[in-house]
């Protein structure tokens, strides 16, 4: 995807209206496709430099997490807050670091830094109408290059779309998802819940799932409820072996089903659990219009139209004349095969399938 094209995404991504929760699984891929990174993560922040959630691509345990945060977060030498407050009060909103040799040598680089293959970092503080919402964090590890001038710049360019975006309400809306998956997880678990395997999406999307306010703070009590949470799924899911079980949280919307398997580990009788976060439908549509390799205007009156907008909304919306489009709408429906405006949207969602 061309820098224009990866641009175009993120802002039509940030223009929807979708609450934060929703928005940062399919918005952070997206700024990585602008700037590349290994992973990426965005700590909402209070005025006092505290993590009140955060949303990360990669992320450790909870048993982790609360070490991070009694050892080094909560501890007379965390840093997070008095760091994150000066980004807040610098003069420009985007830095760079990359760990020094000292730091790898520290405590903090072996229960944090290393166990997410983070070498290289580029914040940058998030705010709406002048006020901070948190800082972004975008990761590079080892092989990675550091970050340069060139990063920070594209990062200032943008960090505008993302204030408004993630200032975004929180709860979700249910009229905006569709059964339709936009990532999986896979866990196998003995019968009273006890993982022996997981691949690498199952820790974050259980945690989105069981309606945790991801934080360093709560990191302890999650490590005691998140074990019920997949209890209580796994006993509903045995009752009912054939039956979806869907969960709704201020993430999104999830559906546990068993995956069909016969084995044993031992005496114990085992089962895999299989984990779908569903897209939300505005997302969807953007994503879509980025893979069908329409214009970038053309995507632009793709997603209008498929939000129900008229040539004459559609023209006002975009600072175009009404011939041109006429002009875009055609080429539009000879792109995605479709002969009436109702039927963009279902070309859109099709995408992928």
């Amino acid at each position: 995807m061309s820098l224009a094209a990866a641009r175009l995404t993120l802002r039509q991504l940030c223009g929807l209206g979708v609450p934060a929760p929703l928005l940062l699984p399919a918005l952070l891929p997206a700024l990585r496709q602008l700037i590349h990174a290994a992973h990426a993560a965005f700590f909402f922040c209070d005025a006092q430099g505290h993590i009140t959630k955060l949303y990360a691509e990669h992320l450790l345990s909870p048993q982790a997490m609360d070490g991070y945060y009694q050892r080094h977060y909560r501890s007379d030498a965390g840093e997070f807050s008095s760091r994150y407050l000066q980004r807040v009060a610098a003069a420009r909103p985007v830095s760079a670091h990359s760990v020094t040799p000292v730091e790898r040598a520290s405590a903090y680089y072996a229960e944090v830094l290393q166990p997410l293959q983070i070498e290289h970092i580029l914040y940058g503080i998030v705010r709406h109408q002048g006020r901070a919402l948190g800082q972004l964090s975008l990761y590079r590890d080892a092989q990675g290059k550091p970050f340069s001038k060139a990063d920070e710049n594209t990062l200032a360019d943008v960090l505008h779309y993302l204030g408004a975006a993630l200032a975004q309400p929180t709860p979700p809306q249910p009229d905006t998802v569709l059964s339709r998956s936009a990532e999986e997880a896979l866990a196998v678990l003995t019968r009273d819940g006890q993982p022996l395997y997981t691949d690498e999406h199952w820790p974050r999307l259980v945690r989105m799932a069981s309606g945790a306010s991801i934080a360093p703070a709560k990191a302890r009590e999650e490590a005691y409820t998140l074990p019920r949470f997949v209890q209580s799924v796994l006993a509903s899911v045995l009752c009912t072996p054939q039956a979806l079980h869907r969960i709704e949280s201020e993430w999104g919307s999830f559906v546990f089903r068993r995956h069909l398997m016969t084995a044993t580990q031992g005496e114990t009788e085992v089962i895999a659990l299989l984990l779908t976060r569903l897209a939300a439908k505005p997302l969807q549509l953007v994503q879509a219009t980025a893979q069908k390799g329409l214009s970038p205007q053309q995507r632009e009156v793709a997603l209008l139209l498929a939000q129900g907008a008229s040539n004459k909304a559609i023209a006002e919306r975009l600072g175009i004349g009404l011939n041109t489009v006429h002009y875009h709408v055609k080429q539009v429906f000879a792109r995605l095969g479709v002969r009436e405006r109702s039927e963009v949207e279902r070309a859109l969602r099709d995408v992928g399938r």
